[in-house]
């Protein structure tokens, strides 16, 4: 198995766990995260961390599934099922994501969500 590969299935584990400290060590202090046209819409670790624990607390039972994977050097390709039950409403949602997670200094550099 490839690094970026490696980093793929720890920050899935640590995603599932909304275990936010170990979510974020799999990613590059200058992290960017595209949409699926290339946009940065989000760019830092600290803006990450915000993102990601505000989505951590408003969400209980957040799950994600890769049934498929590729990587290729240092680029990953997931196909990502998601759910999460909203604590307050407790109201369910979920869908399917493509993302493409680039390798940057040993670290996730770049996340790129289609879908």
């Amino acid at each position: 198995m490839s690094l970026i590969a490696d980093l793929a299935r720890a920050q899935l584990e640590a995603y599932n766990q909304a275990d936010l400290e170990a979510f974020c060590a799999c990613y590059h202090p200058e992290v960017r995260v595209l949409d699926q046209d290339g946009v940065c819409t989000l760019e830092g670790i600290q803006d990450f961390r915000s993102r990601y624990g505000s989505m951590f607390e408003r969400f209980e039972q957040v799950v994600a599934s890769v049934p498929h994977r590729l990587s290729h050097g240092s680029h990953c390709v997931d196909l990502e099922h998601y759910s999460r039950v909203e604590r307050r409403t407790q109201e369910s949602s979920g869908g399917t994501v493509m993302v493409r997670y680039t390798e940057r200094d040993g670290l996730i550099g770049t996340a790129q969500f289609f879908g």
